[in-house]
């Protein structure tokens, strides 16, 4: 899945090749695929996106959002993978190809499931509650990101619940999905099942620096090392705490795995507590 330090990636390497494409030609849907959600009809997408100038990529937590000169956008979030190529080197398995006037192109698939929208920002936001959540959210990497605000957004200091329900379930920080937090709570210490209402201060804190630093070095590195970019190449960031991983990177302690809250979680029994 795509979470916040490979949309901001994917945004930079966007930006810096695509601004100022024209596109020429709209492909959607070559491979229809159950869980792809569009926001409008396949006949919209080709007829609002033909003719139109990228102005800009951005991201907004694990929404990536490319920007056109009419302020029109696509908004992709969760498990789209991205590619840009030769307009004859396209594969036809894809849910959008958007072919510019220089003849590359861009190519968006979704392997499990996944949003490609269309519209304008404040129609989107109407429409889709995530997206709006998405884009109001303070995100780690923000200098507002405080410790207040992660204490207020996560209910951490509740008395009920777990770490993992604090930090990755209900959007209390959007973007940061599993394959986020499993590192940052290795980080931490902290197991992902542990109750909210055992954490100290010092606990609760040292979850704080660890979402920001984390999320921070998995950008610093290109984005975790298993998600690739548009050019097929693997972010530097070695994720710790991964499915082919038997043994803990500290102690070689056998890791669990396991099914917990809606998805797996992956921890040392004995280095986190």
């Amino acid at each position: 899945m795509i979470e916040i330090a490979e949309s901001i990636n994917f945004a930079k390497e966007m930006t810096n090749l695509l601004k100022g494409k024209v596109i020429e030609e709209v492909e959607v849907l070559n491979a229809p695929h159950r869980f792809c959600w569009l926001s409008t009809s396949e006949e919209i997408y080709e007829q609002k996106l033909i003719g139109k100038k990228i102005d800009h990529v951005t991201s907004s937590a694990h929404y990536l959002r490319i920007i056109f000169d009419n302020g029109l956008e696509i908004a992709c979030a969760e498990d789209v993978s991205y590619s840009y190529q030769q307009k004859d080197e396209i594969s036809k398995k894809n849910q959008l190809i958007l072919i510019f006037d220089d003849h590359m192109a861009l190519e968006f698939k979704i392997k499990l499931y996944g949003f490609i929208l269309l519209g304008y920002e404040e129609e989107l936001k109407k429409k889709y509650p995530y997206y709006k959540v998405a884009l109001d959210a303070i995100h780690p990497i923000d200098k507002k990101f405080t410790y207040q605000y992660f204490l207020d957004v996560t209910k951490i200091s509740d008395e009920k619940g777990s770490v993992k329900a604090a930090l990755a379930t209900e959007q209390h920080i959007p973007g940061l999905g599993n394959g986020t937090l499993q590192d940052i709570l290795f980080k931490a210490k902290i197991s992902p099942k542990r109750k909210v209402s055992t954490l100290s201060e010092s606990d609760k804190k040292s979850l704080y620096q660890s979402v920001i630093n984390t999320i921070d070095e998995m950008i610093t590195f290109g984005g975790r090392d298993l998600i690739t970019s548009l050019y097929g190449e693997p972010g530097k960031y070695e994720v710790l705490m991964k499915n082919d991983r038997a043994n803990c990177p500290v102690c070689q302690g056998a890791l669990i795995k396991e099914a917990y809250l809606g998805g797996k979680v992956i921890y040392c029994p004995n280095c986190q507590k």
